[in-house]
């Protein structure tokens, strides 16, 4: 059986600030980074227990560069680098059997969630696909339906592994730790969560949730925080500008729909990084 992981930072159980998952902060190289590696290294250490004959990882954080190559486990693969050049999820395909998310966050708006945004707090208030409104769990599971593979197992917050149990259906899951606030949390035995993680992924090489089906055309959704995230979004050829705020894009061609969405969110981070070039520092409080 293939295995497919898509592996965030926010829900890695040790994460606790903001700084742990800051892109080039020394919290993040010395911590977060080696948090993040050890966690998909016990998924991948369960998954061949569990029948696994091969294992594919995406760095789904941020630069997607935060896995530690040199420590990640010699008999997975690794895609790293930014998602918005690469596709959302390079080499999936019908080949694979299982999808695992890792280490994921609720979607943005969820509360006692740390952490809680949908791609991007600084542009994204919410994101709907096919009239569901999602976060990054949702649309990689969504992804991955429409390849056939379903999802397995999900690590994460509290409030995340609710929402991926509620939108694909039962399926293992280990909450690494709860949410008290967006800037809060409470945290768990590490060695006990690395346990549960290996035995959630070793259980589920043979269950888990029937893959999502999602009908055709694909409609995309997103409404953005500020009407000049929309105007940088709106200039993706074939999108429609439904109000002040919100963007659709609709294809029968699901690649193309999903490459459309990762279009938008990239030209909106244009217009907010110069909204907030003077706001966004580093800290605590901000992600």
């Amino acid at each position: 059986m293939n295995v497919y992981i898509v592996i965030d930072m926010e829900g890695v159980a040790g994460v606790t600030h903001g700084s742990m998952i800051r892109t080039g902060h020394v919290e993040w190289r010395e911590r977060g980074t080696r948090l993040m590696t050890a966690e998909v290294n016990t998924a991948v250490e369960g998954a061949f227990l569990g029948g696994a004959t091969s294992v594919l990882v995406k760095d789904g954080h941020d630069s997607g560069q935060n896995i530690r190559r040199e420590d990640l486990d010699p008999r997975a693969e690794l895609v790293s680098g930014n998602s918005v050049t690469v596709g959302l999820m390079p080499g999936l395909d019908s080949t694979f059997d299982k999808l695992f998310l890792m280490g994921f966050h609720a979607k943005m708006g969820t509360r006692f969630a740390q952490f809680d945004h949908t791609i991007s707090t600084a542009t994204i208030s919410d994101l709907s696909i096919n009239d569901v409104v999602v976060g990054e769990i949702g649309m990689y599971g969504m992804y991955a339906g429409l390849c056939g593979v379903s999802v397995s197992l999900t690590t994460g917050d509290g409030p995340a592994v609710e929402e991926s149990q509620a939108l694909f259906g039962e399926h293992e899951s280990v909450r690494v730790k709860q949410g008290l606030g967006r800037f809060a949390v409470r945290t768990f035995d590490p060695a006990q969560i690395l346990a549960q993680i290996k035995e959630g992924a070793k259980s589920a090489m043979n269950s888990g949730a029937p893959p999502l089906e999602v009908s055709l055309p694909v409609t995309i959704s997103i409404d953005f925080l500020r009407s000049a995230e929309a105007d940088m979004a709106e200039m993706v050829p074939g999108s429609v500008r439904s109000s002040a705020r919100t963007v659709q894009y609709v294809h029968e061609d699901p690649e193309t729909a999903f490459q459309a969405l990762q279009a938008m969110v990239a030209l909106a981070g244009i217009a907010a990084s110069r909204w907030a070039s003077g706001l966004y520092k580093s800290g605590d409080a901000v992600v």
